[in-house]
């Protein structure tokens, strides 16, 4: 809509709000014109039948006509009667009307009706009919018809007479009292429809961005609070749309992490297109430390973190609200509120709920269709790694029984060979049988995945399991570097053993990639401490380049946590598997309940470390 067009649009939006204002008034003051000058005219017939009624009076009255009855009646007998009449009356009306009756008017009609004298002393009449005897109109006359004479006799309204008087006092309280009734009606009307109405009519004007819903502020009567219901309900089904947009967008996000940014990012711009905040800021929760981090650098400072899960006001201007996954929280929203004033408190309060419970439901949903995502992918990893480990063990013990063969033969004689030569074939077998033990544990590792299916938790010595796969990787690789293992003599933990030792040992090949293509000559340090009586912690750290983008910069610790994304990778024409380290996560926080983070190291190189309990009781704790 263009300018021209939307100021047209509140002009005549404007225009309906002033008819509305003014129509009702008109029509009141309309109304009550027609009532009093019916009211008028219903006097006046009223007087003229009371003046009729009135005998005693009335025949006093006409009284004073009688001698032009007498004279009329005399010339009546002449033969130019008309001309004769009408000298009379010329001669005699101003005497006739200067004396003290309600008289005003003497017509003289000829044979045809029509009109041949008319005497009318006006200045008589508006005399006669004043505020004693009349209501509004001054304009009373009554006429008396002779037929024998052809004369027609006005009166005007009698004074003095009690009954008159007391009829106009009686038709006044009439006035009054429908006049006062219907102004009663209009006030009524106007405080209880039409005032509702016209706020109702400024709430809607205000609404001229698609999406914007105005509240009427302070309510006074139900036709308001019904308006604001409508309003909040169209409110929410506005805001939850837009959540099951921003929901929809976010389906084929895997990263749980990435889910929550971006869903917060979303829903805050969500909100200021709905609800009638200035600003909001998205902080995400970090369990691991159970504070809140600003989604983006210019946020203020971050929320306290919160006791109770309902929205809250630590100042005038900015309410701050909780979202939760569950019974985890996974973020906060602060709305700042430009004018606190506008609406009280328990309006912005039941709005925070509102923006709560329909964010809470997007972001639920969002992460039940990147759950889903997750899980079929993981299914997808473990069938092919199930059946891969599964085919690749038959060829690995075919291989077994292959040299076993040979060796028999070998032992049997019937395969001869010379004492020079034969020491070299005999080397050969035994690194192929050494070959072969190693490359079964490498698909052991690998079959590990289906333990994620149905784990088996066992006591195991982490000391002896580390020390064990660190020997296991240095035979696995043929790239030079060091690897050292750092443990203390003995700490046992309940874990799956099979799925830790895919962990470990993924994030050992990790390493070991970076460190070859740094081309630096390469050290890997592997460190199992215990952390209290209660967890363990194990670090592997590296002299690599360390974590950077794809364009070569190195990450901040905030960036550092989206290489567990799944599909993550900054190797230059990767396919974006990414699965690895997405699964070490997953496998030490979802089967272990540990804690897992990755960084920099101040003197270069990475180093990711994570923290198990060492008890099963513990991690469910």
């Amino acid at each position: 809509m263009s300018r021209a067009e939307e100021t047209a649009a509140h002009s005549q939006r404007r225009l309906r709000l002033f008819a509305l204002q003014f129509v009702p008034f008109v029509s009141l003051i309309l109304i009550n014109v027609l009532f009093l000058a019916m009211l008028d005219t219903l006097f006046a017939n009223k007087k003229r039948a009371l003046i009729l009624d009135t005998r005693v009076e009335f025949a006093s009255i006409r009284e004073k006509v009688t001698p032009i009855h007498t004279k009329l009646n005399s010339l009546l007998k002449t033969d130019n009667y008309l001309e004769n009449a009408t000298e009379y009356l010329k001669e005699y009306s101003t005497e006739f009307f200067a004396a003290d009756h309600p008289w005003f008017g003497i017509i003289l009609e000829g044979d045809e009706q029509n009109v041949v004298a008319s005497f009318i002393d006006h200045e008589k009449k508006r005399r006669f009919n004043d505020s004693t005897n009349c209501l509004f109109s001054r304009d009373f006359q009554a006429p008396m018809v002779s037929s024998d004479f052809k004369i027609t006799l006005l009166y005007a309204s009698p004074k003095g007479w009690p009954s008159i008087e007391q009829m106009v006092v009686r038709y006044w309280a009439y006035a009054f009292l429908f006049m006062a009734a219907t102004g009663l009606v209009y006030l009524w009307l106007h405080r209880n429809v039409l005032y509702p109405l016209l706020r109702i009519g400024g709430s809607m004007q205000q609404m001229t961005r698609p999406g914007a819903v105005c509240l009427i502020q302070k309510p006074q009567h139900d036709i308001e609070h019904a308006f604001n219901h409508l309003a909040r309900l169209q409110r929410e089904v506005y805001f939850g749309f837009e959540i099951e947009q921003l929901a929809g967008r976010l389906q084929d996000r895997a990263d749980d992490a990435e889910v929550v940014d971006e869903f917060l990012r979303g829903a805050g711009a969500s909100i200021c297109n709905v609800y009638p905040f200035k600003t909001i800021e998205p902080f995400r929760f970090e369990a691991s430390d159970s504070v809140f981090t600003a989604v983006r650098p210019h946020a203020t400072d971050a929320p306290q973190p919160f006791t109770e899960n309902a929205p809250r006001w630590p100042y005038s201007n900015r309410v701050e609200i909780p979202l939760h996954i569950g019974e985890k929280c996974a973020g906060c929203l602060r709305g700042h509120i430009e004018s606190p004033q506008m609406l009280p408190q328990t309006e912005w309060y039941q709005m925070a709920q509102e923006i709560q419970k329909q964010s809470e439901n997007g972001l639920t949903r969002a992460f039940a269709r990147s759950q889903a995502l997750v899980e079929e992918r993981n299914r997808f990893g473990i069938n092919l790694a199930t059946n891969m480990g599964h085919d690749l063990t038959n060829i690995v013990a075919t291989g077994k029984w292959d040299l076993d063969t040979i060796q028999r033969a070998q032992s049997m004689g019937i395969v001869q060979l010379n004492a020079e030569r034969g020491s070299f074939f005999v080397e050969a077998i035994e690194g192929l049988k050494n070959n072969l033990f190693f490359l079964q544990e490498m698909v052991n590792i690998y079959r590990s995945f289906g333990y994620a299916r149905r784990p088996r938790y066992e006591e195991v010595d982490l000391s002896e399991l580390i020390n064990e796969l660190a020997r296991l990787f240095r035979l696995s690789t043929s790239r030079e570097f060091e690897l050292d293992a750092h443990t203390p003599d003995t700490a046992s933990a309940m874990i799956e053993p099979r799925l830790l030792r895919m962990a470990l040992f993924n994030l050992l090949a990790n390493s070991s990639q970076a460190i070859a293509r740094s081309g630096v000559q390469g050290k890997i340090d592997i460190h199992l401490e215990l952390n209290g009586a209660d967890e363990v912690k194990i670090s592997i750290l590296d002299n690599g380049p360390g974590l950077r983008h794809a364009n070569g910069e190195l990450m901040t610790p905030e960036e550092a946590k989206c290489v567990f994304q799944s599909g993550f990778s900054t190797k230059e024409g990767s396919s974006g598997g990414g699965l690895g380290l997405a699964w070490v996560k997953s496998i030490v926080q979802e089967f272990h309940h540990g804690r897992i983070q990755a960084g920099n190291r101040p003197e270069g190189g990475a180093c990711i470390s994570f923290t198990i309990p060492r008890s099963r009781e513990e991690a469910v704790e």
